[in-house]
């Protein structure tokens, strides 16, 4: 068999660089030029419980501003322009309809701990825009349990030979998530083996 074609996943949020901000709609579009097969997001909860695409803990880089994304409502976040690009931040529900028909995501949610609302939230923008299938899942604990079963969930090598050992469905639940110098010729072939996609991550 043909040897899979490798693709590619822009890191928060698009293609960033000195013109384009993270999270941003300049840099999503950009990722889309470029041909990316997926794009990960960030995303974190405001004062009101809306879903902001944001990475930092603050709005300090980028923003000029201090404050937490908790500490804001939505409509404060709004007002907010970013150096370079003057753009404001996106909601989540923005962000999917941009993707709609055109990316795939992958979901990085933030801590601190999210209520239920969070997620059915973002489970409905998702779902509005045809998304949560071929959704990728990382972030924290909390957020890779509530989607097992509706979307792959990231996982490490460790933690995928215990799924095997309890008898899980490994190739529909999961894609194999470790940093690109961690990962070994025979862990890539034993993920292949069951069926699990593999991510490398490289962050530099």
């Amino acid at each position: 068999a043909a040897e899979p074609e490798p693709r590619l996943i822009a890191h928060r949020g698009g293609v960033v660089d000195d013109e384009l901000i993270e999270n941003s709609a300049p840099a999503l579009e950009e990722a889309i030029a470029r041909g990316y097969w997926m794009v990960e997001v960030d995303i974190q909860e405001s004062k009101d419980g809306r879903l902001v695409v944001h990475h930092d803990k603050n709005f300090a880089r980028y923003y000029g501003d201090k404050h937490t994304v908790g500490e804001l409502t939505w409509d404060e976040i709004r007002q907010l322009r970013s150096e370079p690009g003057g753009s404001s931040p996106l909601s989540f529900e923005e962000y999917a309809e941009l993707c709609k028909g055109r990316i795939r995501v992958m979901l990085d949610t933030k801590p601190p701990a999210h209520g239920p609302k969070f997620y059915e939230n973002m489970l409905a923008a998702l779902q509005e825009n045809d998304l949560l299938s071929t959704a990728y899942v990382i972030g924290t604990d909390e957020s890779k349990n509530h989607f097992l079963d509706k979307a792959r969930v990231g996982i490490d090598i460790e933690g995928l030979e215990a799924a095997v050992d309890a008898g899980e469905n490994v190739s529909q639940r999961y894609f194999l998530f470790m940093h690109g110098n961690q990962l070994t010729e025979e862990i890539v072939r034993r993920a292949m083996e069951l069926d699990v996609p593999v991510v490398p991550s490289v962050n530099i």
